[in-house]
């Protein structure tokens, strides 16, 4: 096999959770310009057809699917659905996650029962439903998405408002994460499937003010937040065969930010 055709994503049916925006959206188009058939999700039918849409518009594959985290009728109904159009999934791709998240001084139970509803039972749940299909067809490859701030605690001086800002489930959240793939890569190895973590660093957004980017550009040594062409590369290298050797790693795109 040679290196482009170990990019090649040829013949491979991905599902990217959370798929229409910020970092799944860049996911998306990533995958499908490796020529993967991708399967994105949001909670609205519209928005995932929409951005299926104009991915199919470039002349790439992409079809769209609802999927609610938080309820296990339509996690089964996202996998009985892809299995009835493709006929397999072979890449899973855990990115979807509640916004925004809880400020560390003013979290309740209730809230936290809410996030992690989504963020950690909803992946593990969805995890366990689409493992079912890839067990029966003889391999997988999961990529679970986190976040330096799964690595390290935030920095509350970028922060305008750090009591705002600050949180308590996200970093505990997306710490787990990571552990929670390596877990998944010793279970599952037996089974010819693939386990890998993503964490990244910030994706610049307009809504950033000037304090908050100029606070992120100091901290990191490249100087500057990720845009979505960052992300595009890493995502396709996890889902492909360059990475088959691959698995139980967490591989971090940052800009440098957790160098220092």
């Amino acid at each position: 096999m040679t290196t482009p055709e170990m990019f090649s994503l040829d013949g491979t049916v991905v599902i990217v959770t959370g798929g229409t925006r910020r970092y799944g959206s860049a996911f998306c188009d990533g995958l499908a310009e490796a020529h993967g058939t991708v399967c994105l999700t949001s909670r609205s039918q519209e928005r995932a057809d929409q951005r299926a849409e104009e991915i199919r518009q470039r002349g790439y594959e992409a079809h769209g699917y609802a999927l609610e985290l938080a309820d296990d009728e339509s996690i089964e109904q996202l996998v009985q659905a892809v299995m009835a159009d493709h006929g397999r999934i072979d890449v899973l791709v855990n990115n979807a996650r509640t916004l925004p998240p809880a400020a560390f001084g003013a979290i309740t139970r209730e809230e936290l029962h809410g996030s992690f509803d989504v963020n950690i039972i909803g992946w593990a749940l969805l995890t366990r439903r689409v493992v079912e299909e890839m067990r029966a067809a003889g391999g997988g490859n999961i990529i679970t998405i986190s976040s330096i701030y799964g690595m390290g605690g935030q920095y509350p001086t970028i922060y305008k408002d750090p009591e705002r800002a600050l949180s308590m489930d996200y970093p505990l959240q997306k710490g787990g994460v990571i552990a929670w793939t390596k877990q998944l890569a010793t279970i599952l190895a037996d089974d010819n499937i693939r386990a890998n973590c993503l964490s990244l660093g910030g994706l610049r957004e307009e809504s950033h003010d000037e304090h908050f980017l100029e606070g992120y550009r100091l901290r990191t040594p490249m100087g500057r937040m990720a845009g979505g062409e960052d992300v595009k590369g890493p995502i396709v290298f996890l889902a492909s065969d360059a990475s088959r050797y691959m698995t139980g790693a967490n591989l971090v795109v940052d800009g440098g930010w957790t160098a220092w």
